[in-house]
């Protein structure tokens, strides 16, 4: 017996210890997409092509053919992807000729009025647009898109009086899934997509759901591209919300279309997506922008980083959105500083609504609403089903009809990735029988943001405030008397001073940037609230929102710049949008936060709104070339292989006293680390690049400081007598501010300095200043 329970236990004991070595073979066997950078000269010269050398390191590290080659990478960066364990990795890490492994990360992808918003277009004929002004929409600059995809059939990409395809273009138009070169023309000249990451990485692509084509099912891509370069389309509207002409900024512009996000989600994995930014600087992009969003990480853990300093080297100009996580601090995305980091902001377009409880209190809103006529519809009784998280937010099958039924129930908008939108909210409310919906901003999206939303079904969208203080009415009701509401929906679209605009959008993720604080960021802000552009599948046009939105806003803008001064560098176009900006608002007042609405400070939005008119004459520019970036990161006491990422060969860094703040960024960041409080010097180098006529051009500094500091600028006086003649001035701040203690944390002074033209122009050039105080340890 006792030898029966001994071989039994044996038994048992082995068949444990073979399903832990066969987990942990299974374990270890788990093949991901990675990104393998190389210093391309150090290949064998017995291997003809670095792709025979890339694979040669494949076969040396497994035998497995589960380690497929996806992309090979030569234009921006050198190196390739490929499928590999983690204990792959390491040894792949050890090879001569590596210089590092990273996994390939997955990211998400983050109109009718705002032409004549930003001044591009008008109706006055004593203040013509920039279109007229300039006679230029773009002509012939190339904006590549990387997004998740296009509808070719939208008439926003129509070629209408476009003449032939730039001779300089070398791409081409992928054939797919419902996709072939005809869907190309004279405005989308090029499409492709990349799809090997994202399958190694997530999934096989469900074509069920999505297009293993350059065809857009998500819409996203569609949108982007049609807001940044999107032909003029009269008539275009939602539902007869927000209409007019839709145009992209750029609308003479080309389109080139680099599918690298996917839906159903819209996400993007980053060996796709540098693939195609591979491709598009090949193709001979000029413009790239890009509306995808990520962590901030140090520019050697993010592949579109790298990418996009190998797109700047070639003269390309990179945007990209500021990312969605605002209002917390430090959740920008692209903070590097050759990629222009954009915020969102909103316009002066409303969609009126409003709402009366039954104590007569009213509350303003905003609805898309096509049934609206302006009658009072109510009242109804009003209910706010507390039951549950998910009742709450009104998310699908949650509603119980016994208790909304015939009622306008209020729901909860949270900034959630497993919430669902407010028109899909009004679906559940409209299937468990409610009369109307209120949606209700959760206080992150700002007390008094409001956003339009599309339904089918009577709804309107309040702020948070307004929400707090219906649910405070509702319970004081429900002993005594029946809360109620009555809705009143205008159907109407309101433009104009009526509304203050732009404010600066909630979800809009703040600076600073963690991994480069002496860089501000985001660099501005543009339209990114209540956007209407062109969309996938039958609906023509939509409304969205996001720094998605706004990023196309200033791709568009930097291709006008871009066709009226073509040799200047991506840097000197990001210098122009940057110190042109503006920071009142269409009333001349300062312009607002909508978290606080008080006035917004440059965490929140840069340099301020783009000015499209002001940024084609600018007058100075801070210029910058590759090695100033090089520089600014050997002061950052980044490693030699970190920086071979960027520069595709191993480079020693100059024993100079070039320090962070010195990069000639048009903006300022200086920081006081604990305990030092010792003034601190910045050097910048201004280019004249205004027209020189008669005489000399002069320019004269002026500073704006906080409480507490004292900022100087030596000389305070520049004189320029020829095009592109540059000078270089001095900047001291002395703080008399003490260290903040643990508890207080960082604190900040905001300031600006500008340069006003009082001789030969009118420009007024200026940068804001971001001080921070480290608190101590």
């Amino acid at each position: 017996m006792a030898n029966s329970a001994l071989a039994g236990f044996l038994i048992l004991l082995l068949f444990f210890m073979c399903a832990m070595s066969l987990g942990k073979a299974e374990e270890e066997d788990i093949r991901k997409p990675y990104i393998i950078h190389m210093i391309k000269s150090m290949k064998p010269q017995h291997f003809y092509l670095h792709q025979h050398w890339y694979a040669s390191m494949l076969s040396q590290v497994s035998e497995s053919n589960a380690n497929e080659l996806l992309y090979t990478y030569d234009t921006l960066l050198h190196g390739f992807a490929a499928r590999l364990s983690e204990a792959e990795a390491d040894a792949m890490e050890s090879m001569e000729g590596c210089l590092a492994v990273v996994p390939s990360s997955l990211n998400k992808v983050a109109t009718t009025h705002t032409p004549e918003f930003l001044g591009l277009s008008s109706s006055s004929s004593s203040s013509p647009g920039l279109w007229s002004q300039y006679s230029t929409g773009g002509e012939d600059i190339i904006v590549g898109v990387i997004d998740t995809g296009i509808w070719p059939e939208s008439k926003s990409f129509n070629d209408a009086g476009l003449g032939p395809v730039p001779s300089r273009w070398k791409g081409t138009c992928e054939s797919g899934q419902a996709f072939n070169s005809s869907h190309c023309n004279r405005k989308i000249i090029g499409a492709r997509y990349f799809y090997k990451g994202f399958q190694n990485n997530v999934s096989k692509i469900n074509e069920t759901l999505e297009y293993m084509s350059p065809r857009d099912a998500h819409g996203h891509g569609t949108h982007t591209a049609s807001t940044a370069a999107g032909a003029a389309v009269t008539g275009a509207s939602l539902l007869g919300f927000a209409s007019g002409t839709a145009r992209g900024m750029a609308p003479h512009a080309r389109l080139a279309i680099y599918k690298a996000c996917w839906a159903p989600e819209g996400r993007c994995d980053d060996s796709d997506v540098a693939a195609a930014m591979e491709h598009a600087i090949a193709d001979g992009v000029d413009i790239l922008s890009i509306s995808i969003s990520s962590e901030d990480v140090p520019f050697h853990m993010n592949i579109r980083a790298i990418a996009a300093f190998g797109a700047t080297e070639k003269g390309v100009f990179v945007s990209a959105g500021a990312g969605n996580r605002g209002p917390l601090s430090s959740t920008l995305s692209n903070t590097e500083p050759w990629i222009t980091t954009v915020g969102a902001s909103s316009i002066d377009r409303d969609f009126p609504a409003s709402l009366v409880l039954g104590n007569q209190e009213i509350y303003r809103g905003t609805s898309a609403f096509k049934g609206g006529d302006g009658k009072l519809q109510g009242p109804f009784p009003l209910v706010y089903v507390s039951a549950s998280n998910s009742s709450k937010r009104c998310l699908d099958g949650s509603l119980d009809p016994n208790l909304v039924k015939d009622k306008i129930v209020l729901c909860d908008q949270l900034i959630d990735p497993d919430d669902s939108s407010a028109p899909e909210k009004a679906n559940e409310v409209a299937r468990a029988g409610g009369a109307g919906m209120i949606v209700a901003n959760e206080e992150l999206l700002g007390a008094q943001q409001q956003f339009s939303y599309t339904f089918k079904f009577p709804a309107i969208s309040l702020s948070f405030k307004a929400g707090e203080k219906i649910k405070s009415y509702i319970n004081s009701t429900s002993n005594t008397s029946t809360a109620t509401a009555a809705m009143r929906l205008t159907g109407l679209t309101i433009v104009g001073n009526a509304t203050a605009a732009p404010i600066v959008a909630a979800f809009s993720s703040r600076g600073p940037s963690e991994a480069y604080p002496s860089v501000l960021k985001p660099d501005m802000i543009a339209p990114g609230v209540n956007i209407l552009a062109a969309y996938a599948g039958s609906v023509d046009y939509i409304l969205d929102s996001g720094t998605s939105m706004a990023c196309p806003h200033v791709s568009g803008i930097a291709a006008l710049i871009k066709a009226i001064h073509p040799t200047w560098s991506p840097a000197a176009i990001k210098s122009a949008l940057m110190t042109s900006s503006y920071i009142v608002d269409n009333r001349k007042q300062e312009i607002r936060d909508s978290v606080t609405m008080e006035a917004a400070n440059p965490f929140a939005m840069g340099s301020g709104h783009v000015d499209p008119r002001s940024a084609m004459d600018p007058g100075l520019v801070y210029d910058m070339a590759p090695q100033d970036y090089i520089d600014f990161l050997c002061s950052l006491n980044y490693t030699k292989k970190q920086i071979a990422l960027l520069t595709k060969r191993l480079i020693s860094c100059p024993k100079s006293s070039f320090e962070a703040g010195d990069l000639n960024y048009p903006s300022f960041s200086v920081v006081f680390k604990p305990g030092n409080n010792s003034a601190q010097v910045s050097r910048r180098t201004v280019t004249n690049v205004g027209a020189v006529a008669k005489g000399n051009v002069v320019y004269r500094a002026s500073v704006k400081s906080p409480p507490g500091v004292s900022i100087t600028v030596e000389p305070q006086t520049f004189v320029f007598r020829n095009l592109y003649d540059k000078a270089t001035y001095i900047v001291k701040f002395e703080s008399n501010i003490r260290t903040p203690s643990p508890s207080e944390g960082d604190q900040n002074g905001f300031g600006e300095i500008s340069w006003t033209c009082i001789e030969g122009g009118r420009q007024l050039v200026r940068s804001p200043i971001v001080l921070t105080w480290q608190a101590s340890n």
